[in-house]
């Protein structure tokens, strides 16, 4: 083989080479941006009821206790539509962006809240065919649902945070497999 052959040769590998660390970096990075983007706008979401979720407490934890000495009177209580969660909802096929433990935490601060919302749905839609029995039961279990959220939600939200601040290490290829090994 001339030297030209294996100059050439050589100089195709590294170019190929190259492209290949190019592309696995270009695609490495994208995916980290948009989890970084994700965990910010979840951390951001779901800060917005954090402030909520004391108030809503206070207000079931008298509901409860209203209950032990009777019907209460919720008169001024008036069905509303169900909030959403706009970033939760159009990202859910993205989660898996922000590693394994971080999304099942944010699945199950999200499943708490809706259930929390069923919950207080059904009490604000049903409370006057109620007896007291059941709506202290309803009322209990809507607070159950919310200190879930709640108590998971602050952890889940300062994992979203540093993720949302964390800075790009690339993953090399060759990496899971050297963890196999050490």
């Amino acid at each position: 083989m001339s030297d030209t052959v294996i100059v050439a040769l050589i100089a195709g590998m590294v170019a190929l080479a190259v492209a290949f660390i190019n592309s696995f970096l270009s695609e490495s990075y994208k995916r980290f941006r948009d989890g970084t983007t994700l965990a910010a706008s979840l951390a951001g979401e779901l800060s917005a009821y954090e402030d909520a979720w004391p108030m809503l407490s206070e207000v079931l934890k008298s509901l409860i206790g209203a209950t032990e000495n009777g019907k209460p009177d919720l008169g001024r209580l008036r069905p509303i539509e169900r909030p959403k969660d706009v970033v939760y909802e159009k990202s859910i096929d993205k989660l898996g962006l922000l590693g394994a433990s971080t999304a099942e935490g944010v699945v199950y601060v999200y499943s708490n809240i809706n259930a929390f919302r069923m919950a207080f749905e059904i009490i604000a839609r049903d409370h006057e065919k109620m007896s007291s029995q059941e709506l202290q039961a309803r009322c209990i279990a809507c607070k159950a649902a919310l200190d879930r959220a709640a108590t998971r939600g602050e952890v889940i939200i300062g994992s979203l945070r540093a993720r949302a601040s964390a800075r790009f290490v690339p993953e090399w290829p060759w990496s899971h497999w050297l963890a196999l090994f050490s």
